[in-house]
């Protein structure tokens, strides 16, 4: 890979993985209700997660959705009916409560979640389409945006994770901790909204 075409990369993977999505509002959320040091194994999942979606998903995986067009609206409305479950759980989120049998979600939860994640399809779609070169070189450039996402994801993701803790603090301060559930839903709602139309 040339310079420009890693200068092009690092300003395509900024922009894809610091907007909001299913991961970066799960990270906030799981920031202000756990933490940030409950909340590494969610990140490291994540992060760890959709290099290897994307390698698999390079090496030929994706043209699956290409031979069973079906394969992937199942997929997609899984992925909505898991989030309407995740913001159905998320009204009833409150900081601090002592009966709360809740938990941050586990690495391999974070991973595996990035197969129904349609956010991280799209961007998968994309990178092997700008990115990927054909012939012997496939592999090589695969590996290289691969690792690329291994080693920038993390800083969206901290991001995400250090907003949730500072929504804590803020909350806290003002009481209006009663409303981090109803707000971390309809965010969620929102993003089911968007990748469904």
């Amino acid at each position: 890979m040339d310079i420009a075409t890693i200068i092009a990369f690092i300003f395509l993977v900024f922009p894809s993985f610091v907007t909001p999505g299913p991961n970066n509002l799960m990270l906030m959320a799981s920031g202000a209700k756990f933490g940030v040091r409950r909340t590494l194994p969610h990140m490291a999942g994540i992060n760890i997660g959709f290099p290897v979606m994307l390698f698999l998903v390079g090496l030929g995986l994706g043209e699956l959705f290409t031979a069973y067009p079906l394969v992937k609206t199942v997929m997609k409305y899984l992925a909505a009916a898991y989030f309407m479950w995740m913001a159905w759980h998320l009204v009833g989120l409150r900081i601090g409560e002592q009966k709360d049998r809740s938990r941050p979600m586990r690495f391999f939860e974070a991973a595996m979640f990035q197969w129904v994640n349609p956010k991280a399809w799209a961007i998968s779609v994309s990178f092997i389409s700008a990115f990927i070169l054909t012939g012997e070189a496939k592999l090589t450039s695969l590996l290289l945006i691969s690792l690329g996402c291994l080693l920038l994801g993390p800083i969206a993701s901290f991001l995400w994770l250090y907003s949730g803790r500072q929504l804590q603090v803020f909350l806290k301060k003002t009481g209006g901790e009663k409303y981090l559930g109803a707000i971390m839903a309809l965010l969620m709602l929102v993003a089911v909204v968007l990748f469904l139309i």
